[in-house]
């Protein structure tokens, strides 16, 4: 027998208390050691054949489905709702693709299909219906994976509709509609069709919702904690780009939401699944480090002999474990002492014309970040987004005062994050070795000129696969752009850009994909095409508001959270984003009026979390773009550079969301909010 689990088991078995979860899981441990089921109460769902449940307690029961070879645990639920499940369902191979699908069986009643939200009898007859896919023919909706059973449904369905249409669906069907329906093409979405004879459990599609269970171990990690269905049932277009032999650095990227690092979680442990591997998986701050490795250690329950093969940490905690075990420990310099030495500097007469702000913003973007040590190499800098341009005796200026910086930094005997990485990109290039075949990176849009150097030299020394990126452009928010080649990491020729949203609703894609343009271009002529991209489940158009003061909006925000959890929605999964740390009061004041306590985080801050509802307040004029930002722009291509990053702050605040999105500001509101109502 071979024993395979379903997605729709895993999101029904979420759904249960505790109590009832671990009593579905020790009967399922049973089912997986008694293949026969003698041992276990079954009874055969006759309405549905094939189908079986398997009692769990007095009213909760498995469903599942048996044809001899393979027994796949396919739902879990109360008693009558189990059966109900069962009967409305069949399990067969896409008559054209060949994959296995769990198809729900269309009703009819009186020749009308009942899912469907028909006009009303007494509409006027001169209404028209728009039916989106009335022009497509059998063939267009059988190559995307439609079920013949559901073709007359598809053809019929108008715009009320097609909501509950997409959620009856397998998900590939479904996915390839909506982005017609939203203006892709059908073409893009034609499935792969099997070979005579091929095991339809093994098509692409189908292990997007079902995955064999290889024993108890790996059925215990699957039940213990399934983090996110996607986390487990990874995309055909995920998949490939994991298990792809790459010949050279690999970049990975897509929209918030479409499973970027689940795709470096999975490459991580395919590449850990090498008896002589090392990896590391790595990420840009402590909090999402610790995130990865929690997942990381979830999947390798099932496959415990690559925990020793797979180190998660922080790139800036990565590479000082490596500076300390092959120099021995850095003092490094804080930025209260750079900025002693800065207007130490100012205090001697140094940098005329230059303020201490400026020269501080100077020393972090350009001249500690590339590492300058002379005059000549700080005038040859690209300055891209820094918003002052410096004549020759200006740059002498400016240099004096960094110069006289380094060498207070010497004599203190400190140094800063980028010599760490400096020193180590100086000791690969002389033959240094890393404890690590490959280093696979999450968030690597927001990697530092100092740490792409590193890792640059990192690919040279070892395998052409040493490097793996996963990132989205149109989210970069700590540092201004660069050229990766220029450094020595070319990715051209090897990035993809995945396309279906996991995470996030449709509704709030949508939204806040209208703040960044169709195509996002690097520094290097990499595109990111952010069109056809299509979220997998649907739910209520984002909230946009401007009111009249800060009081009416604290309200107004207030009254917004109370009805999220009269919904039912935990404070747990409930926050309100603000553009810095001086709207946290504003924030505040709404949580307390709500009569609930609620974090109120900074947008830099929330970069890699989600929530089920989000407020993003304080999107006044004065506020986004931040005007402190905008002061003294030298010319066009700095004023889009700062505008790029402030545009990618809120898009970053927007796709936290998972459900509900609120977006609010004193009037006249920031200028984003005109691009997404």
């Amino acid at each position: 027998m071979t024993l395979l689990y379903a997605s729709t088991f895993t999101k029904a078995l979420d759904r249960l208390t505790a109590a009832e979860q671990k009593q579905v899981k020790i009967t399922a441990f049973d089912l997986a050691q008694e293949e026969s089921g003698n041992g276990l109460s079954l009874h055969r769902v006759e309405a549905a054949p094939g189908f079986w449940t398997a009692r769990v307690s007095q009213d909760i029961r498995i469903v599942l489905h048996k044809d001899g070879e393979h027994t796949l645990l396919a739902w879990v639920g109360h008693h009558d709702n189990a059966y109900r499940w069962a009967e409305r369902r069949k399990l067969v191979p896409h008559e054209r693709t060949g994959a296995m699908q769990l198809v729900e069986i269309v009703e009819r009643k009186e020749e009308r299909l009942a899912f469907v939200e028909m006009v009303e009898e007494s509409a006027p007859a001169t209404v028209a219906v728009h039916c989106p896919f009335a022009q497509l023919s059998e063939d267009d909706l059988l190559n995307v994976g439609v079920p013949r059973d559901w073709l007359d449904a598809v053809r019929s369905a108008d715009e009320a509709s097609v909501d509950g249409l997409f959620a009856s669906l397998p998900d590939e069907a479904a996915e390839a509609l909506l982005d017609f329906a939203t203006g892709g093409r059908l073409q893009d979405h034609v499935a792969l069709q099997a070979d005579p004879g091929a095991d339809p459990f093994a098509h692409p599609d189908a292990q997007r919702r079902f995955r064999v269970v290889d024993g108890i171990d790996e059925l215990k990690a699957a039940l213990d904690a399934p983090f996110a269905q996607w986390a487990v049932f990874l995309h055909p277009a995920q998949r490939a780009s994991v298990t792809r032999d790459w010949n050279g650095p690999a970049r990975i990227s897509g929209s918030a939401g479409t499973g970027k690092t689940i795709v470096a979680l999975h490459r991580a442990v395919h590449l850990a699944s090498g008896a002589s591997a090392r990896v590391l998986l790595t990420t840009f701050s402590k909090p999402l480090a610790a995130s990865l490795a929690d997942k990381a250690n979830l999947m390798a329950d099932a496959t415990p002999d690559i925990r020793p093969r797979l180190t998660v940490r922080a790139i800036d905690q990565a590479a000082h474990e490596l500076y300390t075990h092959a120099f021995g420990q850095p003092n490094l310099a804080t930025a209260s002492q750079v900025m002693a030495a800065i207007n130490a500097a100012v205090e001697a007469g140094l940098g005329a014309g230059h303020s201490p702000a400026f020269l501080l913003e100077e020393w972090d973007e350009l001249v500690d970040a590339w590492r300058l040590h002379d005059l000549e190499s700080y005038a040859a800098v690209p300055r891209v987004g820094r918003r002052t341009r410096l004549g020759p005796k200006q740059r002498e200026s400016a240099w004096k005062v960094f110069a006289f910086v380094r060498e207070r930094l010497r004599l203190r005997g400190v140094v800063t994050v980028a010599d760490i990485y400096g020193r180590l990109t100086q000791w690969i290039n002389e033959g240094g070795r890393l404890p690590f075949t490959h280093v696979v990176i999450d968030e690597a849009q927001d990697l530092s000129v100092a740490q792409s150097r590193f890792l640059a030299a990192v690919s040279r020394s070892g395998s052409p696969d040493a490097l793996f990126f996963t990132g989205d452009l149109g989210q970069r928010i700590f540092h201004l752009p660069f050229s990766w080649a220029k450094l020595g990491l070319d990715v051209r020729g090897r990035a993809q850009v995945l396309k279906v949203c996991y995470r996030t609703s449709h509704q709030i894609r949508r939204t806040a994909d209208r703040l960044l343009t169709p195509e996002i271009i690097d520094q290097d002529g990499n595109e990111e095409q952010r069109r056809g991209t299509v979220s997998v489940f649907d739910g209520p158009e984002p909230l946009i508001k401007l009111f009249d003061v800060h009081e009416a909006e604290i309200a107004g925000v207030s009254e917004w959270l109370r009805a999220r959890l009269s919904e039912g929605i935990s404070e747990s999964e409930i926050t309100i984003l603000v553009r810095s740390k001086r709207q946290l009061a504003r924030g505040r004041a709404a949580v307390k009026a709500a009569g609930t306590e609620l974090p109120v985080i900074p947008m830099h801050d929330a970069k890699g979390l989600e929530f089920r509802a989000v407020a993003v307040m304080a999107l006044d004029e004065d506020v986004l773009p931040d005007p402190e930002r905008l002061v003294g722009i030298g010319d066009m291509a700095e004023l889009e550079a700062v505008q790029d990053t402030e545009r990618h702050l809120l898009y970053v605040a927007a796709t936290r969301a998972r459900d509900h999105l609120m977006l609010s500001g004193v009037s006249p509101g920031s200028e984003f909010l005109d691009d997404v109502t």
